[in-house]
């Protein structure tokens, strides 16, 4: 079972990348993104941890590859929940936990439940100016879909009794990743967590973070009563009187990066028909996308020093993990791990404020 980010971690998926890639380049990216995935399992393991990984699919545009199984495969209590987002190719990408599910149908009784299917043939999108600068983003067109049933599970975060989330596209449009009907349809699954009165002492409820896209990129619940982001408005008044630690981005892309985007299969290919895989990692906070194994120790991608002591200040004991092409795949730690199996109880939530 699994009702938090933080309790003593038992199992989990990690991500993988494709088989092979025939195109110049972006074949040493996958191969280097497969290296380092595999040595993610072997970190987990040597903590003591069970690690399962998806089937590993050959390079297709049709098929969404599956580094983050946080995005669209959810756990929650004793249930599994498959999701259907905006971008298409990542239906077929569900295929790829096939075995997994039934390992943990049979082994642990969780109960699969996947979403409706939408009828979504191609992904489109639409170029939103960024106000703080003179880049362009790239996002899924939910006014498009809004009357469909979409929702990332990665906008969801668990604390026992309550469950965090991020705002729907019909609210945030630059930024959401679902409709509200989305998150409407994941209520209704998840019935044991109730709106009910914030002062209510005997229900269960959900919280709201003001702004959209994965939580994630914006919070991070380190154990009761501790939690991390970098901007103190992503922090809902539930939770304003939890200790905070604040980090700051003083990271510059690195070298791989920097060389990769110069190379010309980057512009020639992956700009023109991969962009729904590669994401907008200059809004991507890696420090603060890291995985709990227990309330004292985290998996990062993160590598300021100051941002580390600040959590090593709060008895946080920090494991790096060296993900060289982050910024390509625009995913850290919390992304590339699905937690599937944790010791904490849902009866052991945390009182809000």
């Amino acid at each position: 079972m699994i009702y938090d980010e933080f309790s003593q971690l038992k199992e989990c998926i990690v991500g993988i990348s494709y088989k092979h890639v025939d195109i110049n380049g972006l074949d040493r990216v996958v191969e280097e993104t497969n290296e380092d995935l595999q040595g993610l399992q072997h970190i987990l393991e040597d903590l003591g941890v069970k690690v399962h990984r998806p089937e590993q699919p050959e390079f297709s545009l049709d098929v969404h590859h599956p580094i983050m199984p946080r995005d669209i495969f959810g756990f929650y209590g004793t249930k599994m929940i498959q999701t259907y987002g905006a971008i298409y190719s990542r239906q077929q990408e569900l295929e790829c936990y096939k075995e997994i599910e039934k390992s943990y149908m049979w082994n642990h009784r969780y109960e699969l439940i996947r979403m409706w299917k939408p009828d979504i043939k191609e992904t489109e999108e639409y170029e939103i100016e960024e106000a703080h600068s003179n880049r362009t983003k790239l996002q899924q067109r939910y006014d498009k879909y809004k009357d469909m049933v979409l929702w990332d599970t990665a906008n969801f975060a668990k604390c026992g009794d309550v469950i965090l989330h991020t705002q729907s596209a019909d609210k945030d449009p630059k930024n959401g990743k679902g409709t509200e009907r989305g998150l409407e349809w994941m209520k209704s699954i998840l019935l044991d967590y109730k709106f009910l009165d914030f002062h209510s002492s005997d229900g269960y409820k959900y919280i709201e973070v003001p702004a959209g896209g994965h939580i994630d990129g914006k919070l991070a619940l380190l154990r009761p009563g501790l939690l991390m982001t970098w901007r103190e408005e992503f922090i809902p008044e539930e939770l304003k009187s939890w200790d905070k630690i604040i980090i700051t981005d003083n990271a510059k892309f690195p070298k791989e990066f920097k060389d990769t985007k110069k190379q010309r299969f980057y512009s020639d290919y992956v700009v023109k028909y991969l962009s729904d895989w590669t994401g907008y990692s200059q809004e991507t906070w890696f420090d603060v996308n890291c995985f709990s194994i227990n309330e004292k120790t985290i998996i990062t991608t993160g590598q300021d020093k100051e941002n580390i002591k600040k959590l090593e200040k709060h008895g946080i004991d920090v494991i790096v993990w060296n993900y060289r092409h982050r910024y390509f795949w625009d995913g850290g730690a919390h992304c590339c791990i699905q937690d599937t199996v944790r010791e904490g109880k849902k009866e052991n939530y945390v009182r809000f404020k």
